[in-house]
This record gives structure tokens, C-alpha cells and sequence, in this order.
């Protein structure tokens, strides 16, 4: 959809995405697929990983990879678990020369999300945004690390993404059981049956299809050096891929419905981007909204000229496709809609200051 992917010289806020799951689920093999995957199509992941060392996959030189646990020639640069710290690593990433597209943190498997996720939201930084939970299970072993370490159902029920891991380790039987059981502990996140964790990363952030500007020299970074590893096979056989809803008006949206629908997004749906129009004096400007589960970073720009309209995509896995378009359409503003002067305060407070 034209003006929904910003390049690389007009960029967006970045996305930090959480990777949280119990010991062994396969959070590593994830990060390890998306760095494949992210940088055979041209972009550059930043990864936190481990209790959060740093690692600024364009800066730094790889000199191996071994047992899960990446390994750098010059050593990882650490930070502490707090908010501060996390801070400056982020930062630290999302410097303009790293052309960084997406971060992504992997939690240790004893780490609380609920804390990462309030550290991650507390970032003002307008060059970041929340990315999302990206809980991965144990399809496996549920059982087991459920009786063992009954708040891992607290940790899934506040996901915003599941992916239902070595699905291909257990019967059909089995499986139909556990992604029941995960629909139950969280109804409306978007659920994805995998196979060594294989995503589309089109679901997590907006992937350049194109190849690179220009073709990289020097050493190795971690994506090139796992690529390399695959035989150039970025494909990578995916089992579970998303889907998407766009929607598009000429006419002005109700920023109270609109902000209802994008706090409380539907059942399967994992993100929400796009421009918004409103009709609402001194604030006729385009709202570019980056939503993920009920948390929403929004921004105003002018139109430079442009008509003014609204168009929206919905990205997940589960999606009941006429039901995001009827909740969409219900948002377009009415002419018979009753005067609402503080209606557009529902939008508002989800633009930094």
C-alpha cells in the first residue's frame, strides 16, 4: 500500500520486539531465523540478547557462532537489567549510521516479560516504538514446564504474539490440545504453529523486499555469516505465514471509535499501521499509527499536498477479515454523529509529546 513502508531515508520508528519463552522453547533458533531471513531481503536487525549484551549486528564483526550463544571477536558490550541501562542500549543501536530496521531483544528464558514490556514503553525516544511480546512455547513440553513453573500461563495470557513451537515433534492429536490450551490462556493474541520457530518476519516488521542499496564490504556481519552458513537458502521452507486487511477511506474518521478499535484490536491481529485523516478542527493533520496489541505510538505530519485520507493494514494470523473491515467502517464518521469536543483526546493521548 504506497506511503505505508517508509525507506530507508525517511524511516520510521524502529520496533524493539520482545522474544520471551522458557528455557529450551526456542527463542534462539528464532532470533537466528529472522537474522537469515531479515537480512537475505536487505535489512538490518539489532539484536539485545543474553541479559542483554548489545549486539549492533552492521557495527561489530562476528567471529563465530556456537551453541545458541553468539560469539563476537571484540566481546558483547553489557548493560544492567533496568530501565536506564536498557535505554542506552537501544539508543545505542538506533544510531542513524547502523540503518538498524528492527531490534529485537531476546529475554532469558527466567525473565519477567511484564517488566520488559513497561522498560521497553517507558523509551520516549520518538526513534523507537513497542514491537510487541513475542511469547514462544514449548509445544513439546508444555506439560511439564507448565507443572514446574505455573506462571508461564500468567506470561502467555499478556502475549501479543504465540508461536506454538516443535509443532512438528508431536502428533496432531497433541497439538490441536496445546493450541487449544493457548487459546484459552490468551483468546485474542495472533497464534502460530512452527517448525524450529520459522516465521515470516513480514509479520513482525515491514520487510524491504528489494535487495540492497549497495553491496556490503569488509567482514562478515551475523546475518551474512548465517546466510552463508545456509547455502544463500533464505526462504527457509516457512510453514506459517500472516495475513493482512487493508482498509482505505476518503472520508474522515470518529477519533473515539477509531481509538476503541485500536486499543482493543481483534482476535488473531498483531499489528496496525497506516495514515488516519480526521475531520476536527486543528487537527485535520495525517496521524500515522504503529500499533501492536493495545499498545499505539502515533505521530501528526502535515499533508504536503496530499488528499487527505485514511488507509490502514491490520497484520496477525486467526483473522476474521469482515469483522476488522465492519469495525473499521464503523469508525468513519457520520454526519448525524452527535458534536464529541473531546473525542479526539482518545487519539491525542497516544502522541508523544
Amino acid at each position: 500500500m504506497p506511503g505505508l513502508n517508509a525507506s530507508r531515508r525517511t524511516r520510521s520508528p524502529v520496533p524493539v520486539i520482545v522474544v520471551a519463552g522458557f528455557l529450551g522453547s526456542g527463542k534462539t533458533t528464532l532470533l537466528n531465523h529472522l537474522l537469515r531471513t531479515a537480512g537475505a531481503s536487505g535489512n538490518r536487525l539489532g539484536v539485545l540478547v543474553n541479559d542483554f549484551g548489545a549486539v549492533n549486528i552492521d557495527a561489530l564483526l562476528v567471529s563465530a557462532q556456537a551453541d545458541g550463544t553468539v560469539g563476537l571477536g571484540n566481546g558483547c558490550m553489557c548493560c544492567t537489567v533496568d530501565a536506564d541501562g536498557l535505554e542506552d542500549a537501544l539508543l545505542s543501536l538506533v544510531r542513524p549510521s547502523a540503518g538498524i530496521d528492527a531490534i529485537v531483544i531476546e529475554a532469558s528464558g527466567i525473565a519477567e516479560p511484564k517488566a520488559l514490556i513497561r522498560m521497553v514503553t517507558a523509551v520516549a525516544d520518538p526513534r523507537l516504538r513497542y514491537g510487541g511480546l513475542v511469547y514462544v512455547v514449548d509445544a513439546a513440553n508444555i506439560d511439564r514446564v507448565r507443572a514446574e513453573h505455573p506462571e508461564i500461563d500468567a506470561h502467555i495470557a499478556i502475549a501479543d504474539l504465540i508461536l506454538v513451537n516443535k509443532v512438528d515433534l508431536i502428533s496432531a492429536e497433541d497439538r490441536r490440545g496445546v493450541e487449544e490450551l493457548v487459546a484459552h490462556l490468551n483468546p485474542t493474541a495472533a497464534r502460530v504453529p512452527t517448525e524450529e520457530a520459522r516465521i515470516d518476519p513480514g509479520l513482525l516488521f515491514d520487510v524491504d523486499e528489494a535487495a540492497p542499496d549497495e553491496p556490503r564490504s569488509g567482514q562478515l556481519t551475523l546475518d551474512e555469516l548465517l546466510l552463508e552458513a545456509a547455502g544463500h537458502d533464505h526462504h527457509d521452507h516457512l510453514h506459517a505465514g500472516y495475513e493482512s486487511v487493508s482498509f482505505s477511506s476518503g472520508e474522515p474518521l470518529d477519533p473515539r471509535r477509531l481509538a476503541r478499535f485500536l486499543e482493543r484490536p481483534p482476535a488473531g491481529c498483531f499489528r496496525i499501521k497506516g495514515v488516519v485523516h480526521f475531520d476536527v478542527p486543528r487537527y485535520r493533520q495525517k496521524f500515522i499509527v504503529h500499533g501492536v496489541g493495545g499498545f499505539l505510538r502515533i505521530a501528526r505530519e502535515p499533508w504536503d499536498g496530499a488528499r487527505p485520507s485514511t488507509e490502514l493494514v491490520a497484520i496477525g494470523r486467526g483473522m476474521d477479515r469482515e469483522d476488522v473491515l465492519a469495525e473499521l467502517w464503523e469508525a468513519v464518521a457520520r454526519a448525524d454523529d452527535p458534536e464529541d469536543p473531546n473525542g479526539i483526546l482518545s487519539v491525542l493521548r497516544h502522541v508523544p509529546e
